[in-house]
């Protein structure tokens, strides 16, 4: 399936009203959601990854320690690389919900959304 086809179109977008704040506030919460969407994706493929790999460490068995360090600098990746859109997988969940949000955008521009850490 090709991205481009799930584009809008540029008519249509030409042929649509302006949007409002509060559709312009829910948009921005859909984006938000759909980037840790794809970063959970990502971390959740990363801790696949991790474990066809054998655990071996430079001082043999890998400790607790680093583990939660590997699993930390692991969700920081997924992060970094959900905000860069270069898998496209937020873009194509924006694209597929982005009318339900508008319909009811009075609702969603209401709906909390975990904040980036610092």
């Amino acid at each position: 399936m090709s991205l481009d086809k799930l584009a809008p179109s540029a008519q249509s977008t030409a042929a649509q009203a302006p949007l409002t704040a509060q559709q312009q506030q829910a948009l921005g919460k859909l984006k938000q959601a759909a980037q840790q969407m794809e970063s959970l994706f990502v971390n959740m493929l990363f801790t696949a990854m991790r474990k066809t790999a054998p655990e071996v460490s430079l001082s043999g068995k890998v400790s607790n320690a680093e583990q939660t360090w590997t699993e930390m600098l692991d969700e920081q990746r997924s992060e970094a690389l959900a905000k860069t859109d270069s898998l496209g997988i937020a873009k194509v969940l924006e694209q597929q919900l982005r009318s339900s949000v508008l319909a009811n955008s009075s609702v969603e521009a209401k709906a909390k959304v975990q904040e980036d850490r610092p």
